[in-house]
């Protein structure tokens, strides 16, 4: 009878013990069929707990802002006509897999240009591509990688590529050699769920960091249709990654957004990783820019569910423990 006793108090605590152990495994388990539910993968729950203090949200401005659906707008050839100048950036890009180059590719086709053979292709992310057609060294990138390089860009081509990039117009120069033939602009237009989803994100207190290969001529378009806190410009991807460890440098928690190859550095920099319509090896898999917040706003219930079990089991623990001391002593008096 006594042995009975004596076991009864390491029951009851084995009951309390049992009760704080499965007080984060229940909650963790609901987390994960709620976010299974909104259409979101979550490969890394350790990422979940972590959401709920991210206060920088890193994006890139193309196909995350903007639509994702380009558009040729502008030919401004230099010393030849239209379709040469379309022929010969077709050219370079025809093995190109960055949706610039295939827009430009297929837009020549379309038009039924006649395209030369291309060698020696190199593509180089967030820059351009470079080839040689028909035995010229041919460029197709953005003003930063040609000035870079040294290449030759007329005065009247600078004051066009100005007045596009204002236009929040993507451009693209084409050269041969160190000379600049032309220029391709293409236009993606604003999100309007973008628009929404940086404005949730200020109510939320997260600051929103926008990164790009684009100009610095295009921030002031980035910053009339977009309410971004911080806009960094001329990126390589390389350069993205190095933004985001800044910023994490300061004691921010950095959540970024990707949406293909090129943001792979940034995404392995940042605190937590999310990817968009890519296969990528990250926290969270989302379809659109709303599972970010629905994501945030999940791991904060979590947070809140978790202190409220723990609170409660340990209060169980306690509550059984004090019974049981409180039998075992009436027990021993009673024997």
């Amino acid at each position: 009878m006594s042995g009975e006793i004596i076991t009864l108090p390491a029951l009851c605590a084995a009951l309390g013990v049992v009760c704080l152990m499965f007080a984060s495994p229940f909650t963790f388990y609901f987390a994960k069929r709620k976010i299974s539910a909104l259409g979101i993968k979550c490969n890394n729950f350790d990422a979940l707990k972590l959401l709920k203090d991210v206060n920088v949200v890193a994006l890139p401005y193309n196909r995350v802002l903007t639509g994702g659906e380009f558009f040729i707008t502008d030919l401004v050839p230099e010393g030849l006509n239209q379709p040469t100048l379309l022929a010969m950036a077709a050219g370079a890009e025809t093995d190109a897999e960055n949706i610039l180059g295939r827009l430009i590719y297929d837009t020549a086709v379309h038009r039924k240009l006649r395209l030369q053979p291309s060698t020696n292709f190199k593509e180089l992310p967030g820059r351009g591509v470079e080839a040689t057609v028909s035995g010229s060294a041919v460029r197709v990138g953005n003003l930063n990688w040609l000035e870079s390089l040294n290449v030759s860009i007329s005065a009247n081509l600078r004051t066009k590529i100005d007045q596009l990039l204002v236009k929040g117009k993507t451009v693209l120069i084409v050269a041969t050699g160190r000379v600049a033939r032309g220029l391709i602009a293409l236009k993606d237009d604003a999100d309007d769920a973008a628009k929404k989803f940086l404005g949730e994100v200020k109510l939320k207190k997260i600051e929103s960091l926008v990164l790009t290969s684009q100009p610095k001529k295009m921030t002031s378009w980035i910053k009339k249709n977009f309410s971004a806190d911080h806009i960094r410009t001329n990126l390589t991807p390389e350069d993205k990654a190095r933004e985001v460890q800044i910023f994490r440098a300061k004691g921010k928690i950095v959540a970024m957004i990707g949406t293909d190859a090129h943001d792979l550095p940034a995404l392995d920099a940042a605190d937590i990783s999310f990817s968009m319509s890519f296969d990528a090896k990250v926290d969270f898999e989302i379809s659109k820019l709303e599972d970010f917040l629905a994501a945030v706003q999940i791991s904060k219930d979590v947070s809140k569910t978790l202190r409220r079990n723990r609170l409660i089991a340990t209060a169980l623990f306690a509550v059984i423990i004090f019974c049981a001391i409180i039998f075992f002593v009436g027990m021993e008096a009673f024997i």
